[in-house]
């Protein structure tokens, strides 16, 4: 944030604190016109970070969201995967059962 206060300062010809609190304000006014998802890049650039560098950890974080996410369908999928194919077992083996019961 001290590049973009020095900056400030020099362009507008106000004190630091006078360009903290103006930069503090309008990042505050633009991150409450943000989704919250963005909200944190404000912050990044306003610390001298870039975009990329805020996007690639957020991605990051969604990625491994959408991973633990995946993870959860797979073992609900599996389960009820092996159930189905236990019922199927369990009436196919019937049906075999039932016929070698009537052949008898």
């Amino acid at each position: 944030m001290d590049e973009l206060i020095k900056k400030v300062t020099t362009a507008a010809g106000i004190t630091e604190e006078q360009a903290r609190k103006s930069i503090e304000t309008v990042s505050a006014y633009v991150k409450d016109r943000l989704p919250d998802t963005f909200k944190d890049q404000i912050d990044n650039l306003v610390n001298g970070g870039t975009l990329t560098e805020g996007m690639k950890t957020k991605m990051n974080s969604m990625a491994g969201e959408l991973r633990d996410k995946a993870e959860v369908v797979m073992e609900e999928v599996r389960e009820k995967t092996e159930g189905i194919m236990a019922d199927v077992k369990e009436k196919l083996s019937g049906i075999f059962t039932s016929k070698k019961d009537e052949e008898k």
